[in-house]
């Protein structure tokens, strides 16, 4: 078992997050044990692993066996041992050998640990149950990939076939092995009433960008509580996304480590969204993020609250209008500890209620819309002035009052035009979401898949991530991102 990185106890071990994924910034993709670590642990004897071409189940498998730490086999019917180390560079070590199914190969495995490649292209179905059936007999603990046992199966008549499996399911279990089939045609497959597990990849294409889910449709012994969970092919790996909201507020909140953004830019305060930016937000930027009801509020407040302190700790002049349900004390509750009392004179919050916090400037909303947006205009400007940018951001989700479009707009040529920036939350329910739209630089689109919250840059088109919150790792509001590939 090797470690992966939790939020809430560092250095939990886990089979499937390892050290190089660690190296590569991925530390945090598994936040909670997966359902896969759990099922290992019941020591499985045989797995499916189905899907169309694609959906990663090759990358499962060899994820699988590097992980278990045990002797095995790895059978393929499809690729060379070098085109999968040319695919999978983080596993060329382990896989060295390569052998025919029709060529004598040392049975006993390699005195080095590595794991042989039987090359079964122009192999048969029985050729492949006896070197399967030899090796388990060999070495009863050993984990063996059949890939894919579709491509040597059919070439067998159905009564042949569920002989053969039948016979290797049963010797892998006897023997305490673990035995993994890879389909590519699940309609066809025989094996999945036989096996202890059985796992579906799919992929789904929606505007432009690829979302996989994996399903859990058999876990003999695992109480299944997500039967479908997302994941992506980061770096050629296999990464279950995290499922649910896995948050805390930092036990020891410390200041917030600013980020430097290049010449004309603006960092949001997570180097990963900055990269998905090219940099970062280019000065006179309108920002329009995009809020699916599904997505927490805790989400869109690590995207704000990151964006508010980088600014504030860069000496940058920051102006903030929450949704009229936020009280400012939950405001505070995500800034105040988190900069320098010098740097929260820089902050300015409008509210309606009648609250007050003698750390910041606060100014009072009225139901006036028009006021409301002279307001916030004035100070604004008046920021600027003396400062050479300003940030502002406005959650106009559930504004209460009508705003004339006009006035809006007008209100957003303003900040455009001082080279400040301006981050307005909406969704399309909003009567301002299509005024704004029409004028963001950058669109942002956030929603929840299968209980994972995923961000999508829809301008500048550069993919789609999956959000996870690190603020009880790093001791102030921070997020990381990783990529769906």
């Amino acid at each position: 078992m090797l470690k992966y990185y939790s939020s809430d106890n560092l250095g939990m071990e886990s089979s499937i997050i390892r050290d190089d994924v660690v190296r590569e910034g991925l530390e945090y993709a598994c936040i909670t044990e997966s359902l896969l670590d759990r099922f290992l642990r019941t020591k499985p004897t045989s797995l499916l692993i189905r899907g169309p071409p694609g959906s990663g189940k090759t990358t499962l498998a060899l994820e699988l066996l590097k992980a278990s730490n045990r002797a095995g086999y790895y059978i393929s019917t499809r690729v060379s041992l070098k085109k999968i180390k040319e695919q999978f560079p983080w596993i060329a070590d382990l896989l060295k050998d390569e052998y025919t199914v029709n060529k004598d190969y040392n049975v006993n495995g390699n005195d080095d640990g590595s794991i042989p490649v039987v090359d079964a292209r122009l192999g048969s179905a029985k050729g492949v149950l006896e070197r399967v059936l030899d090796f388990i007999l060999m070495h009863g603990d050993s984990v063996i990939i059949l890939d894919s046992w579709d491509a040597i199966a059919k070439e067998a008549d159905k009564n042949e076939r569920l002989k053969a499996e039948k016979s290797m399911v049963y010797m892998s279990d006897a023997n305490n092995g673990l035995l993994i089939f890879i389909s590519e045609e699940p309609e066809e497959n025989t094996v999945s009433y036989l096996v202890d597990g059985v796992i579906t990849l799919d992929m789904e294409y929606r505007d432009g960008f690829r979302m996989r889910k994996m399903r859990f449709d058999k876990m003999r012994g695992v109480e299944v509580k997500h039967s479908i969970v997302p994941y992506t092919l980061k770096g050629s790996r296999f990464i279950p996304l995290p499922v649910g909201i896995n948050y805390s507020y930092p036990e020891h909140p410390r200041y917030f480590e600013r980020i430097d953004a290049g010449e004309g830019l603006i960092s949001t305060g997570s180097k990963d969204l900055d990269e998905a930016l090219y940099g970062g937000i280019k000065k006179g930027s309108i920002i329009l993020l995009e809020r699916d009801q599904s997505v927490s509020k805790v989400y869109i407040t690590h995207i704000l609250s990151s964006l508010v302190l980088n600014s504030l700790r860069s000496g940058i002049p920051t102006f903030t209008t929450p949704a009229p349900y936020v009280p400012l004390k939950s405001i505070m509750k995500y800034v105040r500890p988190f900069c320098k009392a010098e740097e929260l004179n820089l902050y300015t919050v409008f509210t309606k209620n009648d609250e007050y916090d003698e750390s910041i400037n606060v100014c009072k909303l009225t139901n006036d819309a028009r006021f409301n947006v002279n307001q916030t205009c004035n100070l604004y400007m008046n920021a600027i002035s003396k400062h050479s940018c300003a940030v502002l951001t406005c959650d106009t989700s559930l504004a209460t009052v009508h705003y004339d479009l006009d006035d809006v707009l007008n209100g957003i040529k303003k900040v455009k035009a001082s080279d400040g920036i301006l981050l307005m939350i909406s969704n399309k329910d909003s009567p301002l979401f299509n005024a704004v739209q029409s004028v963001a630089d950058i669109h942002i689109k956030m929603w929840e898949e299968n209980g994972v919250t995923m961000l999508r840059l829809v301008r500048p088109y550069n993919g789609v991530y999956a959000m996870l919150l690190e603020s009880s790792i790093k001791g102030y509001p921070s997020y990381r991102l990783i990529e769906v590939v």
